[in-house]
């Protein structure tokens, strides 16, 4: 079963991260672009090599979704840029499968003369890096190829060999002319097509993704592993087929990615939202849908954006009625309803095992989610949550881990730099 390309995991990444800020993502395609041409100038990298270092160009600044410095980071004008390019490297090595390459994003703002003494393995990628990224900052044109500016900081700022090699790729392909007319995208899009990933590794992509809606809330990331755990449980005690099986764990992975638009303040209030804060919240269903359409397959697509549906018409985002939701759609309801109540927030502590399924039976007698998807948590309960306890735990510890190593990589990257 393949229902996930490669190339649209890629699509799905760049679309999410648009959303966010497009400076960012479409700064991330014209430098992987001019990388990915640097590369094929030189002619010594593998087609595998060259589309790893492009996809990891590519989203080099995916760590300044959380560092909140977009606006300076575009500029070069903060002490604190080297924050998104420590929570980048982090993503890049804990929750992709391109984790050896995560230098390269660790390193692209360090100047070359700084960065020969760390002795990277990838020390010539990132100065090539470093370079792309001043000379889309700059917007650098093809009337003026590479400033004088630049070469005054030959082997200081940058290193030459990038210079050099940039200068004779330019004139070979002519790289900048085809970013001011962005024709390169067609041209980086068709190279990117020839991405190759496993199952593990699209689910590695899509999981990065997630948990950059907010690295900083272990409550985000708990609560997608709280939902597609127990999604999982139930469709297999329910008796789904393996096509019913696989869509739903996708679904329930992706049910809440169009929370990357939702504002931190309402992702995080220490109260339950106001009426207005409710309707900017609820918007992330139409966000999802929006993401993923065209990408993923349908089926998929609305398992993700019908979890806040109700069988009786009174949920969002449209409003649809039990004649419409399917068994996995009504599964992921119940899911997520579920995560939710077990989950702690700064206003609330986990409900107990009473609770919860007070709630759920009260809202099954009301016809608002599925009575037959109750009766099974009521059931399994407690082997539902032993289960979700076990799932949670490695990823959870990763989180952790990730959170110290950047205090502590932070603190001494800048007394290195």
């Amino acid at each position: 079963m393949n229902v996930i390309k490669s190339k649209d995991v890629i699509n799905i990444l760049k679309r999410a991260l648009n959303l966010i800020d497009e400076r960012l993502i479409n700064h991330g395609e014209r430098v992987g672009y001019i990388i990915y041409k640097m590369m094929e100038y030189e002619n010594k990298y593998s087609q595998q090599e060259m589309l790893d270092y492009t996809i990891s160009a590519l989203f080099h600044d995916i760590g300044a979704y959380k560092t909140d410095e977009i606006d300076n980071m575009i500029k070069f004008e903060t002490r604190n840029i080297w924050e998104h390019s420590i929570y980048g490297y982090l993503f890049f090595k804990h929750l992709t499968p391109l984790e050896d390459l995560a230098e390269t994003i660790l390193f692209h703002h360090i100047d070359y003369n700084k960065l020969i003494k760390f002795r990277s393995k990838h020390e010539v990628i990132s100065s090539y890096l470093n370079l792309a990224d001043r000379i889309d900052v700059n917007k650098i044109t093809s009337k003026n190829i590479v400033p004088e500016k630049f070469y005054r900081l030959r082997d200081i700022q940058y290193s030459g060999h990038a210079l050099d090699l940039f200068h004779n790729a330019q004139l070979r392909y002519h790289i900048l002319e085809k970013i001011e007319d962005n024709s390169y995208q067609e041209e980086l899009n068709q190279f990117l097509e020839k991405s190759v990933f496993t199952s593990l590794e699209k689910e590695q992509f899509l999981q990065m993704l997630i948990y950059s809606i907010d690295f900083r809330s272990e409550h985000t990331v708990r609560h997608t592993i709280t939902t597609v755990s127990v999604a999982d449980q139930l469709g297999r005690l329910i008796g789904l087929d393996d096509k019913d099986t696989y869509n739903l764990h996708y679904g329930a992975l992706l049910h809440d990615i169009g929370k990357i638009s939702t504002p931190l303040s309402i992702l995080e209030a220490p109260r339950g939202l106001t009426a207005e804060e409710m309707e900017i919240m609820k918007n992330h269903v139409a966000v999802s849908e929006l993401i993923l359409k065209d990408y993923i397959d349908e089926e998929i697509v609305q398992i993700a954006v019908r979890h806040h549906e109700k069988l009786d018409g009174s949920g969002y985002h449209k409003g649809l009625t039990a004649s419409q939701l399917t068994l996995p759609q009504r599964i992921l309801a119940v899911a997520d309803i579920i995560s939710a109540l077990y989950g702690v927030r700064s206003y609330k502590t986990s409900f107990d095992k009473d609770k919860i399924l007070s709630i759920l039976t009260k809202e099954a007698d009301k016809g608002k989610i599925s009575a037959e998807v109750v009766d099974c948590v009521k059931k399994f309960y407690d082997t539902l949550m032993e289960n979700v306890r076990s799932d949670c735990k490695e990823p959870l510890q990763k989180y952790a881990a990730m959170s110290d190593s950047y205090e502590s990589l932070y603190n001494q990257f800048l007394e290195l730099i």
